[in-house]
Parts: structure tokens; sequence; C-alpha cells
């Protein structure tokens, strides 16, 4: 009395029920060929919002630190936050105008011309007014599933941030887990979750024996289908040796881009164990 699917019909449903959760109309692609189907996924993959141009995001830039500068800005700040995501939309944002604010604050608070509370200050205002704009998404998130935390002693977060709104923004499952995730509770983590990439943040202000010890202690208890994703201004300061078994990546757009990747080689090996 169990209904069967060929391997052809499996590999339908995962590629429409992906299309779905990205926004398409079931009615409208369940008719089409597999070969449309393809290409509407590929269609998917490869469209992107408009980037803001560099002036532009000098721009926004210097409005930041004047206001981050005024006796006042706390009142104002996440209003002008929320109007500027909205005119250059939540993806674009995350992914060109939140690394450009990220560096000048924390350039800013380097020099001392801002108070540890205004950059902290900065920090919350980000994560409130990025989580409000993040919208909802109908049917279930596509695999791989993504973990994202920082090493001990990393607070620095808006880095994984940025790539979990990105990916949520493709369809991705990403589950957030905060900062300061020990390596034992993270494999726990893993094995929970069934989670095939875990993407960990690392910044300048971490010790780099301690962030080395930590990806590798990470690569070591990992299952080998399970992918370390390594990211943050830190990890250029790491030697080669403490990145064995892991994939860095510069930006947080290049990041989704091998997530939808592994998506689609992803079809054919869940096929396959079914």
């Amino acid at each position: 009395g169990e209904r069967t699917f060929c391997a052809a019909d499996l590999s339908r449903l995962q590629i429409l029920a992906h299309l779905v959760a990205g926004g398409h109309r079931a009615g409208k692609v369940v008719p089409l060929e597999m070969e449309q189907l393809l290409t509407l996924l590929d269609e998917r993959s490869a469209k992107q919002p408009a980037s803001p141009q560099p002036g532009d995001i000098e721009h926004h830039t210097l409005s930041l630190l004047t206001m981050l500068t005024s006796p006042s800005f706390a009142d104002a700040l996440e209003i002008w936050l929320a109007a500027l995501i909205k005119q250059v939309r939540l993806g674009p944002f995350v992914a060109h105008v939140l690394p450009a604010f990220n560096r000048a604050v924390g350039d800013a608070w380097q020099k001392g011309r801002l108070s540890v509370h205004t950059e902290h200050r900065y920090t919350e205002a980000i994560v409130r007014v990025v989580s409000r704009a993040m919208p909802d998404f109908p049917g279930k998130p596509s695999p791989p599933g993504v973990l994202m935390t920082t090493p001990p002693s990393e607070l620095h977060t808006l880095g994984l941030l940025a790539l979990q709104v990105q990916l949520r923004l493709a369809g991705a499952e990403v589950i957030g887990l905060g900062a300061q995730l020990p390596v034992d509770e993270l494999l726990a983590a893993v094995s929970v979750y069934g989670a095939k990439v875990v993407a960990i943040s690392i910044s300048l202000n971490l010790d780099q024996d301690k962030a080395g010890e930590y990806l590798q202690l990470l690569r070591s208890g990992l299952p080998s289908d399970c992918a370390i994703w390594a990211g943050g201004a830190g990890c250029a300061a790491l030697p080669k040796p403490a990145l064995n078994g892991c994939e860095v990546f510069s930006d947080t757009s290049s990041a989704v881009l091998r997530w939808q990747q592994m998506c689609k080689e992803h079809l054919p090996s869940k096929m396959a164990a079914l």
C-alpha cells in the first residue's frame, strides 16, 4: 500500500520543492517539463539583486559615521537603517553595504573616534533591523543545512548575520548557534541537525593559535562529508596549516554561490540514498 517513485520522479519532486520554496507558484511549475524546471533552477541561482555602486556605499558609510558621532543618534539610527535597507534591498545591503559599515565602525573604534558602547549600540541596531527585514518564506528550506557560530572568545557575529540572511534568501536551511560555541558542543549540534556545512567567523581580535586549534579540532571531529566554511578578516592572518580541510571565503556572496552549487549536487546524492 506504499506509493513508490522512480529516480526521475524523485529528482523532479526535489526540484519542484526547491522552486516552490523560492517563491514559484506550484500551479505554474508542476506542469513544466524537466528541462524547463532545470532552466528555472539555474535562473534562480544566477539571479542576484543589483549591487549598490561604490560611490553610494561610501556616501551611506559617511552618513552612518556622522550619525554615530551625534549625541542623539540612538533615536534615529534604526529608523535610518530600516529606510536604507528598503531602498537598496536586504540582499545587497548585507552583501555590500554592511561589510563597509563594519569596517568603518571598527576602524573608527580602533582610532578612538567611537566609544565601545557606541560600537555595541551599532551592532544591536543592525541585528534588530536586519532581523525585522527578513521575509517569511513558504515551504521547507532546502538542504544542505548550515550551522553557524564563532570560536570561544570570538564575539563578532555580524559577518555570520550577513551570510545567514543571504543563505535564507536563497532558500537554505540555516541554524544560528550564537557566538563562542565550544568544539564539543558544535560537534553535538552537527549530529543532532544533520548539517553538511559549519560556518565559522574569525575576526582579527581572536588569537591566531586559538583560532587554528579550534578549526583543526573541528575538522578532526566532523564527518568527512561535512564542510567547514571559514570567513572573516582573521582568516587571512592564519597560517595555511590552520586552514587545512577548510573552505575559506573572503565575502559572503561567494559562500552563497558555493551553497547553491552544493544544493544542485545534493539532488542526485539524495536520490541515490532513497
